[in-house]
């Protein structure tokens, strides 16, 4: 909730139950990701109070290039991904479409409901899905300074439940987006420009009907007769519609500051029948900032901004931040950072009403709340890195107290909602107070030419006080879904032949207790896997590369009863 996801640096969207829909993304197409630590709001807004993923995806070099990645595994894991790149004079041109489908699975029949455990479930601990998603993009050289691109994609998922005989799942899930940008740069001279982007997002939700469904809707007020759904009927639940516009400049002063600054206007209407008051809301925020780098000296830069954020509902907010790295030697460097975070409510957590079960749980109804305020935050870290050429590594304490952090709180079950059998009520609120004190390591070790070994650990511990908890008002409680200990492992090793090349990876990720406030904690886990791949035909136009392996070698299976907190 708190990261912002861009790809190639314009914000994503799309969510599913207020999270970035990944579904969306290409891996095959992906040539690198980068990453921001803490607070960036003063740079990059709302949603980055805890740090900024940039994914940037491949361009095409060649006069023309096509390429494909399939992938077969058990369950029904179908994954494929093809794309074509052509570049004729000043034209540069990339058309994808990725596939992605999955039988589902499960791990256990059992299942709280109505507050009882029963066996025989009917439910999926991975629903059946399909989803693709088309995408184009276009680059224009119109000369030497100006540049001009265009971009569109096009994304449709079906997601089927299982309906069994205790278990009522009259409908099916589908989603359909689609996105289109423009944008261009001018170069003022030297190193210089100017950026203008415009993009529009709409991203739809809805029921596919497999059973005749009678609503806790009325028509109106004076006749109360209940809408029925048939099966068949594909009913709208949500429309989302985004328009983000921004304009940058990059100005190089002299040989020591670089200065960035720009202006953004985001525009984000919801239309959703029977959940908001009026069926429809909106929602703007319009933000300015600025940001100048300065290369006080040789090993010694300093980087200083500001953003002036105006929200509808909260209202205006100032982000500052200022960082420092120092250089003392060949291979060490020294970084610190302090700055304010910035959050603003989203619009489902502002309008948005509903009544649903997620992961085979309670019956539980969702409020939004107008009142809410932005979450804020004073985030301050320290860091020292070695870059050496066999081995790197960093290390970076840090620190980060929110202010009016949005938590999905529960409340009273109002005498309506026991009337339609609901067995819980949260509502978004803000909390008083949350801190969260950590550590992360990574390193990356090549001992050979052939051999690598990666990894990192991350020390958290999020606390939060909670409003609703009585004698423990002022008691910092652990935060929901997180966990203390992360960490992860990647081993590589790879050797040529003439025409044969062999690459074998092993990689581990482990993660401790997810604690949770109700319905018990989520157990620690680890998991395995290895791939080997082996590129088959090395020739001046051609690559051939397969893959085999096995994902989960220890065969670990979370068997936790439906309705409770799975560690994965």
């Amino acid at each position: 909730d708190y990261i912002l996801i861009m790809i190639n640096g314009k914000r994503m969207n799309g969510d599913v139950g207020g999270q970035n829909d990944l579904n969306q993304l290409n891996p095959a197409n992906i040539e690198r990701i980068e990453i921001v630590k803490g607070a960036a709001s003063s740079l990059y807004g709302s949603d980055a109070i805890a740090g900024v993923i940039n994914i940037i995806t491949k361009r095409n070099r060649e006069k023309m290039e096509l390429t494909n990645t399939s992938r077969i595994g058990e369950y029904g894991d179908i994954r494929q991904s093809t794309s074509f790149g052509f570049n004729y004079r000043k034209i540069k041109s990339v058309t994808g479409i990725n596939f992605r489908h999955t039988d589902g699975w499960r791990n256990t029949d059992l299942q709280w409901d109505q507050n009882q455990l029963k066996s025989g479930s009917t439910m999926l601990t991975v629903n059946r899905s399909s989803n693709y998603t088309l995408s184009e993009n276009i680059e224009w050289q119109v000369n030497r300074k100006l540049d001009l691109t265009a971009e569109g994609t096009y994304y449709e998922r079906w997601v089927m439940r299982t309906h069994g005989p205790w278990k009522y799942q009259a409908n099916d899930f589908y989603y359909r987006n689609y996105t289109f940008a423009v944008g261009s740069k001018y170069k003022l001279g030297k190193r210089n420009y100017l950026a203008a982007d415009l993009s529009y997002g709409r991203y739809g939700y809805f029921y596919d009907y497999k059973l005749n469904e009678h609503t806790d809707y009325f028509l109106d007020n004076d006749r109360h007769e209940r809408i029925t759904y048939f099966a068949g009927q594909r009913i709208k639940q949500s429309i989302q519609k985004q328009i983000l516009g921004q304009v940058k400049s990059v100005f190089y002063l002299g040989e020591d500051h670089i200065l960035n600054a720009g202006i953004e206007y985001q525009y984000n209407h919801l239309e959703s029948p029977h959940h908001i008051d009026g069926d429809r809301a909106s929602v703007y925020t319009l933000a300015a900032y600025i940001q100048d780098e300065w290369t006080a000296r040789e090993n010694l830069v300093l980087t200083a901004g500001v953003r002036g954020t105006q929200h509808k509902e909260t209202g205006l907010n100032f982000s500052p931040k200022i960082s420092g790295l120092y250089k003392p030697g060949e291979h060490i460097n020294l970084r610190a950072s302090y700055a304010l975070g910035y959050k603003a409510p989203t619009i489902k957590e502002l309008y948005y009403n509903y009544t649903g079960v997620i992961g085979g749980g309670a019956l539980t109804a969702y409020h939004g709340n107008t009142d809410l305020k932005a979450q804020t935050s004073q985030y301050a870290s320290i860091g020292i890195e070695y870059v050496g050429q066999k081995f790197q590594a960093s290390l970076t304490g840090y620190m980060n107290y929110l202010h009016n952090m949005i938590e999905l709180v529960e409340i009273s079950v109002t005498p309506d909602e026991k009337f339609l059998e609901v067995e819980k009520s949260k509502q978004y609120k803000n909390l008083t107070k949350a801190r969260i004190y950590g550590m992360d390591f990574t390193f990356n070790y090549h001992p050979a030419k052939s051999l690598s070994l990666a990894g990192g650990y991350s020390y958290a511990d999020p606390k939060a006080q909670y409003p609703n908890k009585g004698i423990n008002y002022m008691k910092y409680l652990p935060i929901d879904a997180t966990s203390s200990h992360n960490a992860n492992l990647n081993v590589l090793w790879q050797h040529s032949w003439k025409l044969y090349r062999l690459g074998v990876g092993i990689y581990g990720r482990y993660q401790s207790t997810r604690r949770y406030i109700n319905d018990n904690n989520a157990d620690g886990f680890q998991t395995w896997r290895i791939n080997t791949a082996h590129s088959l035909l090395k020739m001046k136009r051609w690559s051939l590369t397969m893959n085999a392996g096995i994902d989960n070698v220890f065969d670990y299976v979370d068997r936790t009863p439906f309705g409770r907190n799975r560690a994965t």
